[in-house]
């Protein structure tokens, strides 16, 4: 048997019977251990290239995917927007606050203006008296 040969089992004691059967032992030995080193190989190619898809994909994720910092930065551009929003709105409350004022003062302005008018025309004046008259 191939384990009692003393040699690592790498490959399948099945393979070692049949190249035992066509080979003889000692060749079968020989082409026992050109397989093993061949499959030591790709196990090691194998794990370089893990390591390299590995960090390759660690990359890529880093690149496409937000990091605790990325999130912090979002965080404080939004408090950021945050207060900008409430000092326009203090700043709309006030020209509010100044153009309800201003329309106040424009209705005493038309108000007066109509009554001036009413006073200086002579018709409205004899109109007005006669009112007053029937009213008494």
């Amino acid at each position: 048997m191939y384990k009692e040969r003393g040699m690592m089992a790498t490959v399948p004691l099945e393979l070692y019977e049949l190249f035992e059967e066509k080979l003889g032992k000692e060749k079968a030995k020989e082409a026992i251990k050109l397989v093993e080193e061949a499959l030591k190989s790709v196990e090691e190619k194998a794990k370089e290239q893990k390591a390299i898809v590995k960090a390759e994909l660690k990359d890529e994720l880093r690149k496409e995917l937000a990091t605790k910092e990325d999130i912090a930065v979002v965080r404080q551009e939004i408090e950021t927007v945050r207060q900008e929003i409430e000092t326009v709105r203090q700043e709309m409350k006030t020209l509010e606050e100044r153009l309800m004022g201003e329309i106040k003062v424009l209705k005493i302005l038309i108000y007066v203006t109509l009554l001036v008018v009413i006073l200086m025309n002579k018709g409205t004046m004899e109109y007005l008296v006669n009112l007053i008259r029937m009213l008494k």
